[in-house]
């Protein structure tokens, strides 16, 4: 098993199929099969700025998916008071991609595609040299918890 093709063969393969199920799986929501769900409490993450904490600061992006008060304030720093967010009936999708050069938020959403939460996160390149975090979260209800989620972060440009 030390044979230095067969490994490199075997890695080549391992990514390649990576990355077509990776760009397969969220064509195929474009399909007309699809449901935008409803997000919530987006005025308080409008009006109390949060990011992340307690992840990997190295990694390039790090995706959570937050199903009680405990994690939530593991996880999320915010500039003033945590919103209150209801568990019971709610959970969150969040996440920050740290880029190399400045980068914002453009726009997100949420799906409903093959019985998968695609949650589809879109980012916009901006003209500075400064690493930049870019934070995106979603409150769903919490129907939608026993699915699983697929996050579909990228850049429009």
């Amino acid at each position: 098993m030390n044979n230095p093709f067969l490994t490199f063969f075997s890695l080549v393969l391992l990514v390649g199929a990576t990355f077509s199920c990776h760009n397969e799986n969220f064509q195929n929501c474009e399909a007309g099969d699809t449901q935008q769900l409803e997000t919530f409490y987006k005025d308080e993450f409008e009006e109390i700025p949060c990011s992340l904490q307690n992840i990997d600061a190295e990694v390039n992006e790090v995706n959570l998916i937050i199903k009680d008060q405990t994690d939530f304030e593991e996880y999320f720093s915010c500039s003033d008071q945590f919103p209150d967010i209801d568990f019971d009936k709610y959970f969150i999708l969040a996440g920050r991609y740290r880029h190399y050069n400045c980068a914002g938020l453009d726009s997100q959403e949420v799906l409903v595609c093959k019985n998968k939460v695609v949650f589809r996160v879109r980012m916009l390149k901006q003209d500075c040299h400064a690493f930049t975090n870019v934070f995106y979260a979603v409150v769903l209800e919490k129907g939608y918890s026993s699915l699983p989620v697929a996050f579909d972060v990228q850049f429009e440009n």
